[in-house]
């Protein structure tokens, strides 16, 4: 499995790191930089960079260089991977929640769904990571083996201090993330729910033709509660197997004094792919449920590689038009206040038909 890991990390960091780049750059064109969620998800991005290259550092000492035994980078790489780790985590989360305020709260989106607001967030995660888990800085230290080799691993005098992080580490980027993002994602299902219904005693009076467009097409709400589903099916399946390995692993080695098995560290190279994975695979799953990103990022970057003479061009080149119209997982009036202006509207509903 290790050899698997050297062979396969790579590749994961290269293309992570193009496709987070892609994604940032998406997310910060003018189409969709002014919106909250849009400005997490970059952030995001960019974050996951800083884990991905962190990793990269690690993988080069498997091949000899010697760059993560050196004293300074050790501990600022270690560091990283803990606050990359953790705010990568808490943006799906911030995501989340924004979408649940925009389903339950319309009133509140003008008030805390903005881009002012969603930058001082950023900051101040980051400030507040950065103080949680400064103490990896000098944890940490370049240890000389017997055979004169160098590595880089956690100091044995703060064996106690390293488990604490661990298991606060553990705590905040997994068991409390992952029960604000169940209660809130079934929230907006059930709220869901209740707009399809009463969008179907609305759809009552309409003509049969217009009732079987709208049967054939996924609802906005639809569209939002699918890519926050797989948003957080992807966190979890991802990231759960090397938070419970990895908490197992101290308690076999720091609490029981126990060796690990074979097995357990099989486990863990195999857990570690998977979380990487979480970090390189951004761009993919935006690609794949969201329609807003999705058009955006074909108008940005495939329309420039086909003259608009072409048939792929022109093809290409009418994706501008479908950024306006398609509608992203934050396509609800942020200017809305009033109770009228909710998902369930029939001014809402015809906007969103506007494409037909």
């Amino acid at each position: 499995m290790k050899r698997l890991q050297t062979v396969l990390i790579p590749f994961i960091c290269v293309l992570g790191v193009i496709g987070n780049v892609l994604a940032a750059g998406a997310f910060f064109s003018p189409n969709l930089s002014n919106t909250f969620c849009c400005f997490h998800l970059a952030s995001k991005s960019l974050n996951d960079i800083g884990f991905l290259v962190s990793l990269f550092v690690i993988w080069l000492h498997r091949l000899g260089v010697m760059l993560f035994a050196t004293p300074g980078v050790c501990q600022v790489t270690v560091f990283l991977t803990y606050v990359c780790g953790c705010l990568s985590v808490w943006f799906v989360v911030c995501i989340t929640v924004e979408n649940f305020i925009r389903f339950t709260k319309p009133r509140l989106i003008s008030k805390y769904c903005t881009v002012g607001v969603a930058k001082r967030m950023v900051g101040g995660a980051l400030l507040v990571t950065a103080l949680l888990y400064n103490c990896s800085l000098w944890t940490s230290g370049v240890e000389v083996g017997p055979d004169g080799s160098r590595h880089c691993n956690s100091l044995t005098r703060f064996a106690d201090i390293v488990m604490a992080t661990t298991i606060i580490d553990t705590a905040l980027t997994l068991i409390v993330p992952s029960i604000l993002m169940f209660f809130v994602i079934l929230a907006i299902i059930f709220k869901s729910m209740e707009s399809f219904e009463r969008k179907k005693r609305l759809a009552r009076g309409t003509s049969s033709c217009r009732r079987e467009r709208q049967k054939k097409r996924l609802t906005p709400e639809g569209k939002m509660t699918t890519f926050l589903f797989a948003l957080s099916v992807i966190f979890l399946l991802l990231n759960l197997p090397t938070h419970v390995i990895r908490l197992k692993m101290l308690i076999h080695v720091y609490v029981q004094q126990r060796m690990l098995s074979y097995s357990d560290v099989t486990l863990q190279r195999f857990s570690e792919l998977l979380l990487y994975l979480n970090f390189s695979t951004n761009c993919l799953i935006y690609l794949l449920f969201g329609e807003r990103f999705r058009a955006e990022f074909k108008g940005l970057y495939l329309r420039r590689c086909f003259p608009p003479s072409t048939g792929m061009g022109q093809r290409f080149a009418s994706y501008s038009a479908d950024v306006d119209e398609s509608v992203c997982l934050t396509c609800i009036t942020e200017s809305s206040e009033s109770p009228a202006s909710t998902v369930d509207s029939t001014t809402r509903r015809e906007v969103c038909d506007h494409g037909d």
